[in-house]
């Protein structure tokens, strides 16, 4: 019965972070096309999103559909309530309307929250042991979020940068705040690597 458990709530973290990893748009998008068509398309999917939620919330019926389409994405929390989607195309677009200045910081903050909070849930579904705090976060968890965040900033920045950046981004996704993660962590780290360089 503990096995069957674990392997429902894998394969539902797994659809849960197959959609985060569509995020990986962000920092390639912005890689690729001009900076203000970057963030006029950032800005129309949060608005997108928005209307979504609202018709979602406002409509039982749409909210059945939602959740009939997405069976196994949304948490328990979010059924009857936002999604933590709208935290993740507010902070991305944040982080790109606030940190224009440097394209590397910006890249860096959204690969941050790609793969580094995407693994780091996989990782402390699969081999989570060490469980702090109230949200349940795993050593193990913040410790793959460390490695991934770290070899994400290597290939921007000297290693020392890299370092710190990781450290900072790591903290914040394991310490329980009263702000979604998804939707502080690329903006703070985009602050503090902009410091650190």
């Amino acid at each position: 019965m503990m096995e069957k458990n674990l392997s429902i709530k894998v394969t539902q973290e797994f659809k849960r972070k197959s959609l985060h990893f569509a995020t990986i748009l962000y920092p390639v998008i912005y890689n690729l096309i001009p900076y203000r068509v970057a963030l006029t398309a950032s800005a129309t999917l949060v608005i997108l999103d928005l209307i979504l939620e609202t018709l979602r919330l406002l409509y039982p019926s749409v909210n059945r559909l939602f959740l009939s389409l997405f069976e196994g994405t949304y948490r328990e929390k979010e059924r009857e309530n936002v999604s933590t989607l709208i935290w993740t195309l507010s902070g991305a677009f944040l982080t790109i309307l606030l940190f224009s200045d440097n394209k590397s910081v910006v890249t860096v903050s959204l690969l941050y929250l790609v793969f580094g909070d995407s693994i780091a849930a996989i990782m402390g579904v699969l081999f989570g042991r060490i469980k702090v705090g109230s949200r349940g976060k795993s050593v193990e968890g913040s410790i793959s979020f460390f490695i991934i965040s770290f070899f994400c900033g290597i290939i921007y920045f000297p290693w020392n940068i890299a370092l710190v950046g990781s450290l900072v981004a790591s903290a914040i996704e394991f310490v329980p705040l009263p702000v979604d993660d998804n939707f502080i962590l690329p903006i703070i780290s985009a602050g503090v690597l902009t410091i650190l360089i």
